[in-house]
């Protein structure tokens, strides 16, 4: 006897499952950073959780402090009347008892910044100084006397990887001002016996990030510009920081991240990529401006010189899907590598060495593992086994821990590799619902972690919901090389796209998906592709557009990076339009019509609020398919409003649940259909094998990553 499934049960049933597994996943405390103490026995960590920023203090396990018999004295939370602000940035004093921090306390006249010292042993919070602006980075010199501040002035632009919004210490000002030389970001000098506070930036200068060990030498990255813009074209620049002078050592072929000074303030190393950093170590001569670049290193997010050994670099960074550690000067310089993500203040590999190296400290997540900071010994027989000193987020979730991560790849049509991550909870029988989600970037990539978070955070929750999800790294992505990444330049929407197409059909050919309840949904850049494919293809019967750049041509001259940013990918110049135009979404054509729902922040300044009326209008007038948006106001780049996060959550499920329904069985495929492609979309390759007929094979495995993790991570690859 059949049952009759009420018509709105599939609707309300993903829905919740959607909801709940957002829900678990904004109630994370997500360890920003952390910092080992120099003495290797005390790890401070910047944990951001539902309310606040905090600092939490960790002991080392007394088995792999070098003082193991020496128990360590308990660590105190910060006391006092303002125990509510927000703290981050934790910089260890060399006495390791001393912890440096940014404090940010919020009222109803603004945000006040303070640089405060916590006496971990009496548990004691001490103001040293005022911060004159938002701090973006805090350096403290060897010797623990000074520190340095680059810091952002009230209505600075941020990029997209800062939510794209202004800094705002106070109210908004109305009228807002624009002219040149406004939104700097500019150096200070700390003394932390007296509180003085100087300015010690180049004048005239915008510093994007900076390398800094005590003295009058620094070096960073510079230009005029002021808006994030100019990041794109800065250069390399040793500061003098008492004549407030810079003198260019390195003009780079793309940009800049990540620097290092040594200790005796004589060599430099910078990350050179593109775009969101993640490349090769460029290491300089201060005084003639040679440059040479690290051989065998790619990825590289974080470096640091190790003082015990002149020349050599300790790096971290991304690899394929997973990332890591390493150092220079070897035969093989990376140590240790595994298919989990490290994280760091910038939301990339970075870690916290001790005084004498022997300890690293770092925040590591895996699939079925919630985010936890963790150290480990770099040398010896346990060198690079990470073990968590952490439990911000024990038990797991059961909903996450159940979503399985594995590792897929598959072939271009021009023979590349191409990699990502598929998501699934259980065992299914035949093809499931597939969601693509597009990473922004496109330098950025998709890691092995317990909850990927760009697309809204919706790729664990549409894998609990029963959808097949695959999470591509096309051409353009970090994580295989530079010259994967720089891939892109000159053919946005090109080949990156047909790497994700060709994605889709590597694992409809494998039975593993519907080819008739396929979705694309993308964030940012990821949203430009996932916009080109709604409207040049048949691929997908329903697309989310994130924050997306639709408009080239209006992009540039409207977005806060709008002329560095499509420089740096050579899409084109407000004196060759039609290329602007060419390579726009709202002019895109080809396909029968994709339903697209566009969600965008009202406050974006990355992707203008703009972008997204003009893709709205532009699909309305073609009227082939349903397509809606919403704004959420108060929101950039990236939401951080829980409710914006959970509406626009339950938008997209009913989106897809409604879109991706399934067909009458005659109206059904069982592959892409031949019309799906209207042909080669410009600049790439055949959607089809070599012949340009005969549909691509399956051509990788599905390899499982590790659900779980011992209390002791295993050292990975230490190669």
């Amino acid at each position: 006897m059949s049952r009759t499934v009420p018509p709105g049960a599939p609707r309300r049933r993903a829905q919740t499952v959607v909801r709940r597994v957002r829900e678990a996943m904004l109630r994370l405390v997500h360890p920003v950073e952390a910092r080992i103490s120099p003495d290797g026995r005390v790890v401070a960590v910047a944990a951001a959780g539902p309310e606040r920023s905090e600092l939490v203090l960790a002991p080392v396990p007394a088995g792999m402090r070098p003082d193991a018999a020496d128990p360590v004295t308990a660590m105190r939370a910060p006391s006092g009347p303002d125990t509510a602000a927000d703290r981050h940035s934790p910089r260890w004093l060399p006495d390791s008892r001393t912890l440096l921090h940014l404090a940010e306390e919020r009222g109803a006249a603004g945000t006040e910044v303070r640089l405060d010292a916590l006496d971990t042993v009496t548990g004691t919070v001490r103001t040293v100084a005022r911060v004159p602006g938002s701090a973006e980075e805090l350096l403290v010199s060897d010797d623990g006397t000074r520190a340095l501040l680059l810091c952002a002035e009230d209505g600075a632009d941020r990029d997209g990887m800062h939510l794209g919004l202004p800094v705002r210490l106070g109210p908004a000002p109305a009228p807002e001002r624009f002219a040149p030389g406004t939104g700097r970001r500019t150096l200070h000098l700390v003394g932390l016996a007296d509180g003085t506070v100087r300015e010690a930036g180049p004048a005239g200068l915008t510093v994007w990030n900076v390398a800094w060990r005590g003295g009058a030498t620094a070096v960073a990255t510079v230009g005029e510009d002021t808006l994030p813009s100019g990041y794109y074209d800065a250069r390399f620049a040793v500061l003098d920081l008492d004549a407030r002078t810079a003198r260019t050592v390195h003009e780079p072929l793309g940009q800049l991240a990540a620097p290092a000074l040594s200790a005796d303030g004589l060599t430099a190393a910078v990350c050179e990529g593109i775009s969101i950093v993640a490349g090769r170590p460029v290491v300089v001569d201060l005084a003639s401006g040679a440059s040479t670049v690290a051989p065998g290193v790619e990825d590289a997010t974080w470096l640091r010189f190790d003082d015990a050994e002149p020349g050599a670099l300790w790096f971290a960074g991304w690899d394929g899907t997973g990332s890591r550690v390493g150092r220079t000067g070897g035969p093989t310089p990376t140590r240790w590598s595994a298919p989990v993500t490290l994280g760091g203040a910038g939301y990339q590999p970075e870690l916290s060495l001790g005084a004498d190296g022997r300890l690293a400290a770092t925040v590591l997540d895996a699939p079925g593992r919630p985010p936890e900071a963790v150290v480990a010994p770099t040398g010896g027989e346990r060198a690079w086994e990470w073990t968590p000193v952490t439990a911000l987020n024990t038990p797991a979730d059961p909903a996450l821990a159940a979503v399985r991560t594995e590792r897929t790849e598959w072939t271009a049509p021009d023979g590349r590799t191409v990699e990502g991550l598929l998501l699934s909870t259980g065992e299914h029988e035949g093809p499931r619902p597939l969601a693509v989600l597009v990473h922004g970037g496109p330098a950025w990539l998709w890691s092995a972690g317990y909850a990927p978070g760009d697309v809204l955070g919706l790729a664990p929750a549409l894998a609990a919901a029963g959808h097949l999800v695959l999470l591509p790294n096309p051409r353009g992505s970090n994580g295989r090389g530079l010259d994967h990444a720089r891939a892109v330049v000159g053919d946005v929407g090109g080949k990156d796209l047909e790497d994700v197409l060709s994605g889709v059909r590597h694992l409809v050919g494998a039975g593993l998906a519907d080819p008739d309840r396929a979705a694309v949904l993308g964030h940012s850049y990821g949203g430009f592709l996932a916009a080109l494919a709604a409207a040049r293809t048949d691929v997908f019967r329903a697309a989310v557009v994130v924050s997306a750049p639709t408009d080239w041509l209006s992009f540039t001259h409207t977005s806060c990076i709008g002329g560095g940013y499509d420089r740096a990918y050579a899409i084109g110049s407000p004196d060759d339009p039609q290329e602007l135009v060419r390579r726009s979404p709202v002019f895109a054509t080809g396909g029968r019509g994709t339903p697209t729902l566009l969600v965008h922040g009202a406050e974006d300044r990355v992707t203008p609020v703009g972008q997204a009326h003009e893709l709205y209008r532009s699909l309305l007038r073609t009227g082939l398919a349903p397509a809606e948006l919403y704004v959420y106001p108060g929101e950039g780049h990236e939401f951080t409003d829980a409710g914006h996060l959970l509406d626009a959550a339950d938008r997209v499920t009913d989106w897809l649940t409604t879109h991706l329904a399934p067909r009458p069985a005659a109206a059904s495929t069982t592959a892409v259909p031949e019309e799906a492609s209207p042909g080669p979309v410009p600049g790439t390759a055949s959607p089809a094998g070599p012949d340009g007929v005969t549909p691509l094979a399956p051509s990788g495995p599905a390899t499982s990553l590790p659900a779980s993790a011992p209390a002791a991570l295993p050292a990975g690859d230490p190669r």
